[in-house]
């Protein structure tokens, strides 16, 4: 598998709702991290493949998603850089989260070991706390 298709598998797998699919492209040791406010839960890091799991269900518990674009990927030695759109309604407020995202993702042993997205997290804490 080359390492632009672990990522690929990866989100095939969530596109799908096929958790288990998913994480058969993580690494055991994987890495998830979304930096942003600790106002809003689905930021901090998350370890291994049930961190993984934690992650996905904390998504889903926060966010009907409206849309998830990926405009491209690109593979470099044992990286994979991404970017995209996403929108996403937040449950708990009713309000719409849009915004353009990239992700930086390590790939060891044909497995996402360190996935690192960035994403408008003051748009996004805006829209869960629901601030004008």
């Amino acid at each position: 598998m080359s390492e632009q298709n672990a990522v690929q598998k990866f989100f095939t797998g969530l596109s799908e709702m096929n958790l288990e699919k998913a994480l058969q492209s993580v690494h055991e040791d994987a890495v998830f991290s979304a930096p942003g406010p600790d106002t809003v839960p689905i930021y901090g890091n998350f370890y291994g493949k049930d961190g993984v799991r934690d992650f996905i269900r904390i998504l889903g518990e926060l966010f009907d998603t409206e849309a998830y674009e990926i405009y491209d990927m690109v593979a470099k030695d044992d990286y994979v850089f991404a970017f995209g759109l996403m929108k996403h309604r937040v449950k708990k407020t009713g309000l719409l989260f849009e915004c353009e995202w990239s992700l930086i993702c390590k790939i060891k042993d044909d497995q996402i070991i360190s996935y690192k997205m960035f994403e408008d997290t003051s748009a996004l804490e805006k829209a869960y706390l629901n601030i004008n």
